[in-house]
């Protein structure tokens, strides 16, 4: 029913527990997992321009900042990964760059998804108060179903 998942990340509480949701969907046919960690461009740039003055241009410190930032994101990747291969599931890995709203979209529509699982921090603004921001136009905008998993009322 399932067949390709795709699991957006962003390493926070709520997107750890979908992981074991994901475990589940094992049992209703799910065969792979994209996992997806979006490298979002907004904090690419406050990442470069923040802290001491940096030597070289405006690109070079962003292009440093993506390289620092992609290798702790890397290194987070392979936990995941593992965590899911686990269950007997395949994996896929993608780090796109940009909004994380619409990579995650473009992605699913690419991989042909069966399925969104994604966490939700439900921390952001008044507009998105029950959900965070991505995961509300995830699921305004998604062609596939769209799984949310919330954070721990205690969290």
């Amino acid at each position: 029913m399932f067949a390709r998942i795709v699991y957006p990340t962003d390493f926070s509480g709520p997107s750890g527990k979908a992981i074991d949701y994901i475990r589940r969907l094992r049992d209703a046919g799910a065969r792979e997992v994209v996992i997806v960690h979006v490298l979002d461009r907004r904090e690419i740039t406050e990442l470069a321009t923040a802290g001491p003055i940096l030597l070289g241009s405006a690109p070079e410190a962003e292009t440093e900042a993506q390289a620092q930032m992609r290798e702790e994101i890397e290194r987070r990747i392979r936990e995941v990964r593992r965590a899911v291969e686990r269950a007997g599931l395949k994996t896929k890995v993608r780090l796109p760059i940009g909004a994380p709203d619409q990579e995650i979209l473009r992605i699913a529509r690419e991989e042909e998804a069966s399925l969104i699982v994604i966490g939700s921090h439900g921390k952001s603004n008044l507009r998105s108060a029950l959900l965070g921001s991505v995961s509300a136009s995830v699921i305004r905008n998604a062609r596939q179903p769209v799984l949310v998993v919330k954070r721990d009322r205690s969290g």
